[in-house]
């Protein structure tokens, strides 16, 4: 079991590594998606680890680092807790009981995700993606200085 560390990561993958670093932790990923991004952003890379069941995110205007992770693993707990699976009901009532703050919801339907909704926390960086009511991935990333719209890189052990 793997614990989801809020602004930090996940175990030894913590926000801010280098492509290399996961390499040398992870291997190498199943699939490399290249997404295009404009001039102001740049571009980004997603890998796909299918036996961990986690996807990881660099972005070309953050040097490649790691920046998000997204997780539709029952191996990895919130809080002690696999949350997988769960009713939206069911997850959200948690997020309370962990006094996260508010969460945005927003219907997918629109984008072609029909059935689909995200609970998005931008003070925690966190979105919980629901399938049909149903907690289908987890998504998280480092915290942001929202004054400097900065990202506060967690120090690495």
């Amino acid at each position: 079991m793997q614990e989801i560390t809020l602004g930090q990561g996940l175990d030894n993958l913590t926000f801010g590594i280098t492509r290399e670093e996961v390499l040398n932790i992870m291997g190498e990923p199943n699939e490399k998606e290249k997404i295009d991004g404009d001039k102001e952003s740049g571009g980004m890379e997603a890998w796909h680890y299918d036996e961990q069941n986690i996807s990881l995110s660099f972005e070309e205007d953050a040097d490649w680092r790691l920046l998000s992770i997204t997780s539709a693993s029952a191996e990895i707990l919130f809080e002690g807790i696999d949350l997988i699976g769960l009713s939206q009901g069911e997850v959200m009532e948690q997020m309370e009981v962990f006094d996260l703050g508010d969460f945005e919801l927003e219907d997918l339907s629109e984008d072609g995700l029909e059935g689909q909704t995200v609970a998005a926390n931008p003070d925690c960086s966190l979105n919980l993606f629901f399938d049909n009511d149903i907690l289908a991935e987890i998504q998280w990333g480092p915290f942001w200085d929202d004054d400097n719209e900065d990202v506060i890189w967690p120090e690495v052990n």
